[in-house]
């Protein structure tokens, strides 16, 4: 049986951005600008600013950009930045069905493709390869049941639908292996290395932990950053496990998969997409997807009836089962990356129309003592909570009767239809909002209609260089 690797490197050199369809072209330019602004505005977290300080602390060759900073730096110290970047808010886009997938794969291939002005058609298809890749890959591995969490209800258990992003980092290494044009055994060889220098899967772990990890479910930064020294090493000569992925001992159980479905991966490879525009979303707002449906219905009641969060008496929100977890349940907000999971704290944060974007993880908005004073009349129902089959709404909102002493009860059908996708008008909105502080409106006109054309570009270090503050 022919190796996954040799079948997905056979593919990736033989693959052309003519073979690529058009919609998902356009889609990848969507997610690439959405994915610069993210990295923008994380350049205001905590997170942001370390990495930004670790970048310093060394000298290295001035040829790749860190997004929003004067300055350049080497490629894998880019990716790794850049990495931390992306995901630093948590606002990045999510790809169905294993959900953070952008943070861990864009980064090398923009800080690579800078240094080696590739142009951008070599780019687009670099990002794509990248997520459908990383798609593939973790399709194939077959989530391990000991990574699933009882709750305090009979039956009602928590399962994710990935155990782990550490996987990605194949995601990458093959986006990267077309940006720097490498053989057909030289792809093997990188995914091998690859699969050597994968971090566990902490997926689980980082849910459970409060107080919590800027490494968040797996270091972005770390992976960014090996994934270039990886595709390096392997166009120099550098050997890996040519059958990694497959075999009694593989990755999948280094991984703590358990089990292997090598069939899944290579499934229509080239006719069937897994990178797909239907299973790719924007966020709104700078917290879990999982919150964002509420949010939805929550922001579009306090518009339509004018609510003041002083007149809150109640608010009541169903979620899913993510909710049980620790870092959903803590209310305890000590840093930005807690800020970003707590669900009392995001919905009290919404109920004080703080708009959306870096300032909802600011220390002064998460020690907003109004915030805090809210988050005690924020109930959060799942369905593990008793009496959960009762709850007939998303969203209650119950107001304090005022000088008539009748209270006010407003849920989703006093505002339906409510959207939950974002339109082409709200992205670029989100963008501008996200870079707004860093680049003048003349910049970021050109880079939106830069990244909208990327595939006229025969240079992207020009795209780079209009991310960098003059």
């Amino acid at each position: 049986m022919q190796p996954t690797t040799s079948i997905l490197a056979d593919f990736i050199t033989k693959i052309k951005f003519t073979d690529l369809p058009k919609k998902m072209v356009e889609e990848t330019k969507i997610l690439l600008l959405d994915s610069i602004g993210c990295a923008l505005a994380g350049l205001n977290t905590e997170k942001g600013r370390i990495a930004l300080l670790y970048a310093k602390k060394f000298d290295s060759k001035p040829e790749a950009t860190i997004m929003g900073s004067k300055q350049k730096v080497s490629s894998p110290m880019a990716a790794f930045v850049n990495g931390e970047l992306l995901n630093a808010l948590d606002y990045d886009p999510l790809l169905a069905p294993f959900g953070h997938i952008t943070p861990y794969v864009l980064s090398a291939g923009l800080s690579v493709a800078e240094s080696k002005k590739v142009s951008g058609k070599v780019l687009l298809s670099s990002i794509v390869l990248a997520h459908e890749m990383a798609q593939r890959i973790a399709s194939g591995l077959v989530v391990p049941k000991g990574f699933a969490k009882s709750t305090s209800r009979e039956g009602a258990i928590i399962n994710l639908p990935i155990h782990g992003y550490g996987s990605n980092i194949f995601g990458g290494i093959c986006g990267l292996s077309k940006i720097l044009g490498l053989s057909k055994s030289k792809i093997e060889h990188a995914i091998g290395i690859g699969g050597y220098w994968c971090p566990v899967p902490t997926l689980m772990q980082f849910s459970e932990a409060v107080p919590s990890s800027m490494s968040k479910f797996s270091p972005a930064g770390w992976l960014s950053q090996a994934q270039v020294t990886i595709a390096f090493l392997a166009e120099m000569g550098y050997t890996g496990d040519k059958h990694v992925l497959d075999g009694e001992f593989g990755f999948w159980k280094s991984f703590g998969a358990d089990g292997w479905k090598p069939e899944l991966v290579t499934l229509g490879l080239g006719n069937r997409w897994f990178f797909d525009n239907d299973m790719l979303s924007y966020k709104k707002y700078p917290c879990c997807g999982a919150m964002h449906g509420a949010i939805d219905i929550l922001d579009a009641i306090i518009k339509k009836f004018d609510v003041r969060p002083e007149n809150i008496k109640e608010l009541n929100i169903v979620l899913n089962l993510l909710a049980e977890l620790a870092l959903w349940k803590n209310r305890d907000i000590k840093t930005h990356i807690e800020a970003q999971f707590s669900a009392a704290y995001v919905f009290s944060v919404v109920c004080h129309q703080i708009e959306a974007g870096y300032k909802w993880q600011l220390p002064e908005t998460y020690t907003n003592l109004n915030i805090l004073k809210l988050m005690d009349k924020i109930h959060i129902t799942t369905p593990s909570t008793p009496g959960y089959e009762s709850k007939n709404f998303m969203v209650e909102i119950i107001l304090e009767g005022g000088g008539t002493g009748e209270q006010k009860r407003y849920t989703e059908r006093d505002v339906w239809p409510v959207s939950f996708e974002m339109s082409r008008r709200e992205l670029l909105q989100k963008f501008s909002r996200n870079s707004k502080e860093i680049f003048s409106p003349h910049t970021i006109d050109q880079i939106i209609k830069t990244v909208l054309s990327l595939e006229e570009l025969e240079d992207v270090s020009r795209l780079m260089d209009l991310l960098s503050p003059a």
